[in-house]
Protein backbone atom coordinates (compact mmCIF):
# COMPACT_ATOMS: atom_id res chain seq x y z
CA UNK A 1 0.00 0.00 0.00
CA UNK A 2 1.39 3.39 -1.01
CA UNK A 3 1.14 6.22 1.51
CA UNK A 4 -0.64 9.35 0.35
CA UNK A 5 1.81 12.21 0.84
CA UNK A 6 0.77 15.79 1.35
CA UNK A 7 2.93 18.07 -0.81
CA UNK A 8 2.24 21.01 1.51
CA UNK A 9 3.60 19.08 4.49
CA UNK A 10 6.76 18.14 2.61
CA UNK A 11 7.10 21.69 1.30
CA UNK A 12 7.08 22.91 4.92
CA UNK A 13 9.56 20.16 5.82
CA UNK A 14 11.84 21.18 2.93
CA UNK A 15 11.69 24.84 3.96
CA UNK A 16 12.56 23.92 7.54
CA UNK A 17 15.53 21.82 6.41
CA UNK A 18 16.89 24.68 4.31
CA UNK A 19 16.41 27.08 7.21
CA UNK A 20 18.20 24.72 9.60
CA UNK A 21 21.18 24.25 7.27
CA UNK A 22 21.42 28.02 6.69
CA UNK A 23 21.33 28.60 10.45
CA UNK A 24 24.05 26.03 11.05
CA UNK A 25 26.22 27.43 8.26
CA UNK A 26 25.80 31.01 9.40
CA UNK A 27 26.92 30.12 12.92
CA UNK A 28 29.80 27.83 11.92
CA UNK A 29 32.29 30.56 12.88
CA UNK A 30 31.23 30.05 16.50
CA UNK A 31 32.90 26.63 16.49
CA UNK A 32 36.33 28.22 16.72
CA UNK A 33 35.24 29.99 19.90
CA UNK A 34 34.75 26.68 21.66
CA UNK A 35 37.62 25.08 23.59
CA UNK A 36 40.36 23.68 21.39
CA UNK A 37 39.89 25.88 18.31
CA UNK A 38 38.89 22.84 16.28
CA UNK A 39 36.93 22.98 13.04
CA UNK A 40 33.65 21.10 12.77
CA UNK A 41 35.27 18.50 10.50
CA UNK A 42 38.03 17.94 13.07
CA UNK A 43 35.47 17.45 15.81
CA UNK A 44 33.48 15.03 13.68
CA UNK A 45 36.54 12.87 12.98
CA UNK A 46 37.52 12.89 16.66
CA UNK A 47 33.96 11.88 17.53
CA UNK A 48 34.04 8.93 15.12
CA UNK A 49 37.28 7.79 16.75
CA UNK A 50 35.80 8.26 20.22
CA UNK A 51 32.68 6.29 19.28
CA UNK A 52 34.38 3.49 17.33
CA UNK A 53 37.91 3.33 18.70
CA UNK A 54 40.94 2.41 16.62
CA UNK A 55 40.01 2.36 12.91
CA UNK A 56 41.20 2.89 9.36
CA UNK A 57 40.82 6.22 7.53
CA UNK A 58 38.45 4.59 5.02
CA UNK A 59 36.08 3.65 7.83
CA UNK A 60 36.09 7.25 9.06
CA UNK A 61 35.33 8.47 5.52
CA UNK A 62 32.44 5.99 5.24
CA UNK A 63 31.00 7.15 8.55
CA UNK A 64 31.13 10.78 7.41
CA UNK A 65 29.96 10.09 3.85
CA UNK A 66 33.02 11.85 2.40
CA UNK A 67 35.94 10.80 0.26
CA UNK A 68 39.08 9.27 1.74
CA UNK A 69 41.16 12.26 0.59
CA UNK A 70 39.05 14.59 2.76
CA UNK A 71 39.75 12.49 5.84
CA UNK A 72 43.41 12.06 4.92
CA UNK A 73 43.97 15.83 4.80
CA UNK A 74 42.27 16.31 8.17
CA UNK A 75 44.28 13.50 9.76
CA UNK A 76 47.56 15.21 8.85
CA UNK A 77 46.55 18.27 10.88
CA UNK A 78 45.04 16.28 13.75
CA UNK A 79 48.20 14.17 14.04
CA UNK A 80 50.45 17.25 13.92
CA UNK A 81 48.38 18.74 16.76
CA UNK A 82 48.79 15.54 18.78
CA UNK A 83 45.07 14.75 18.78
CA UNK A 84 45.32 11.44 16.93
CA UNK A 85 47.95 8.75 16.60
CA UNK A 86 48.65 7.20 13.20
CA UNK A 87 50.31 3.80 12.98
CA UNK A 88 50.72 0.93 10.54
CA UNK A 89 47.88 -1.58 10.53
CA UNK A 90 49.32 -4.83 11.94
CA UNK A 91 46.94 -6.82 9.71
CA UNK A 92 47.91 -4.96 6.52
CA UNK A 93 51.22 -3.10 6.36
CA UNK A 94 49.96 -0.96 3.47
CA UNK A 95 47.16 0.48 5.59
CA UNK A 96 47.14 2.55 8.75
CA UNK A 97 45.10 2.66 11.93
CA UNK A 98 44.05 5.87 13.62
CA UNK A 99 43.57 6.22 17.37
CA UNK A 100 42.33 9.14 19.42
CA UNK A 101 45.20 10.35 21.64
CA UNK A 102 44.76 11.25 25.31
CA UNK A 103 45.03 14.92 24.33
CA UNK A 104 42.42 14.38 21.61
CA UNK A 105 40.03 12.79 24.11
CA UNK A 106 40.56 15.66 26.53
CA UNK A 107 39.87 18.34 23.91
CA UNK A 108 36.85 16.49 22.57
CA UNK A 109 35.34 16.18 26.05
CA UNK A 110 35.92 19.90 26.69
CA UNK A 111 34.32 20.80 23.38
CA UNK A 112 31.31 18.52 23.88
CA UNK A 113 30.80 19.92 27.38
CA UNK A 114 30.90 23.50 26.12
CA UNK A 115 28.64 22.71 23.17
CA UNK A 116 26.04 20.96 25.33
CA UNK A 117 26.12 23.86 27.79
CA UNK A 118 25.56 26.28 24.91
CA UNK A 119 22.61 24.25 23.63
CA UNK A 120 21.04 24.15 27.09
CA UNK A 121 21.38 27.94 27.29
CA UNK A 122 19.65 28.33 23.91
CA UNK A 123 16.84 25.84 24.57
CA UNK A 124 15.80 26.80 28.09
CA UNK A 125 12.16 25.98 27.35
CA UNK A 126 12.97 22.38 26.38
CA UNK A 127 12.92 19.44 28.78
CA UNK A 128 14.83 16.16 28.37
CA UNK A 129 11.91 14.50 26.58
CA UNK A 130 11.75 17.23 23.92
CA UNK A 131 15.54 17.17 23.43
CA UNK A 132 15.48 13.37 23.05
CA UNK A 133 12.58 13.60 20.59
CA UNK A 134 14.44 16.20 18.52
CA UNK A 135 17.60 14.08 18.57
CA UNK A 136 15.68 11.03 17.35
CA UNK A 137 14.03 13.00 14.54
CA UNK A 138 17.32 14.55 13.41
CA UNK A 139 18.96 11.12 13.43
CA UNK A 140 16.12 9.69 11.33
CA UNK A 141 16.28 12.64 8.92
CA UNK A 142 20.02 12.19 8.51
CA UNK A 143 19.60 8.49 7.78
CA UNK A 144 17.11 9.34 5.00
CA UNK A 145 18.90 12.31 3.45
CA UNK A 146 22.40 10.94 2.98
CA UNK A 147 21.34 7.94 0.84
CA UNK A 148 18.86 10.09 -1.10
CA UNK A 149 21.55 12.62 -2.00
CA UNK A 150 24.18 9.96 -2.69
CA UNK A 151 22.17 8.29 -5.44
CA UNK A 152 20.47 4.92 -5.86
CA UNK A 153 23.62 2.84 -5.23
CA UNK A 154 23.85 4.28 -1.72
CA UNK A 155 20.15 3.73 -1.01
CA UNK A 156 20.37 1.24 1.79
CA UNK A 157 19.06 1.12 5.31
CA UNK A 158 22.38 1.48 7.09
CA UNK A 159 21.62 3.15 10.38
CA UNK A 160 24.77 5.17 10.89
CA UNK A 161 25.91 5.72 14.42
CA UNK A 162 25.73 9.30 15.52
CA UNK A 163 28.76 11.49 15.07
CA UNK A 164 27.52 13.91 17.62
CA UNK A 165 29.45 16.70 19.12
Amino acid sequence: MVKQLNDDAFEAFSTSLFRLTRSLRSTSHLWVQLPGNLKRTDVTILTVLSDHGDCRPGFIADQLNVGASVVSRQLVTLAADGLVVRRKDPDDGRAERITLSAQGKERLVALRTAYVRSLREQFTDWDDAKANEAAALLHEISNHIVPALSGPEAHHTKDTKDTHV
